[in-house]
């Protein structure tokens, strides 16, 4: 390669890692302003399907016995899940669990074998208890995405981690709004992922499965569980 050549392809590349984090920012700010609906199979959802790729990813690699979803909103994902365990021929016995405050009209009329619905608080104790009943015997993947407050997702990370197996993911979603609006930054998510993090070492943020995408809106929400 001559010198010239050299000169551009360092430009090109210094030129990517200085523009690269701005214009993920602004795409991110961007879909949460305008929050488009995609669909899975006519059931409506509302993830970046780069993040959706991610989690079939994660899915076929890990195998998890269940996936328990909190704030399950219309239900896209929970349909997503539950085809994704079909396609990968899991044991019939292996459920999703979708929790919800209120479950929406168009959520409690999901059809699939594997799904199961429970309307309630995620960190009401007779919940809990309710999915623990539910569950098949091993380790599942957990996304947390229902009430975004500090003290409300600290709550969930603790009671839900137990359901995560080494290899395993704990998710939390939506995190990427501490990284966008400094005035989320110690309010939301991302601060009691980091209060999470800070007293359980048997999980770390994986950043490596998101980063060749550029973007993710759970920044720094892909916990997986190493010991």
């Amino acid at each position: 390669m001559n010198g010239p050549s050299r000169v551009l392809r360092a430009a090109f590349k210094l030129g990517l890692q200085l523009t690269t984090p701005l214009v993920s920012r602004c795409f991110l700010v961007g879909y949460y302003f305008r929050r488009p609906w995609y669909t899975f199979l006519g059931a409506h959802l509302s993830q970046l399907p780069v993040d959706m790729h991610i989690y079939q990813e994660l899915i076929f690699r890990t195998r998890p016995s269940f996936i328990v979803v909190t704030g399950v909103d219309q239900g896209g994902a929970l349909l997503y899940f539950a085809s994704m365990l079909d396609l990968i021929k899991a044991d019939p016995a292996h459920l999703v669990v979708g929790i919800d405050i209120k479950l929406t009209e168009r959520a409690a009329a999901l059809h699939h074998p594997r799904i199961r619905l429970i309307e309630g608080s995620s960190t009401d104790p007779r919940v809990l208890e309710r999915v623990k009943s539910m569950l098949p015997p091993g380790t599942g993947m957990v996304a947390l995405d229902s009430d975004p407050s500090r003290h409300h997702v600290l709550a969930e990370l603790r009671l839900y981690r137990e359901f995560v197996g080494v290899g395993q993911y704990l998710v939390c979603q939506n995190t990427s709004l501490g990284h966008l609006i400094p005035v989320f930054k110690n309010r939301g998510r991302l601060a009691a992922v980091r209060d999470f993090l800070k007293e359980d070492d048997r999980f770390v943020t994986d950043t490596d499965i998101w980063k060749r995408n550029l973007i993710s809106l759970h920044h720094r929400g892909w916990l997986r569980r190493v010991r």
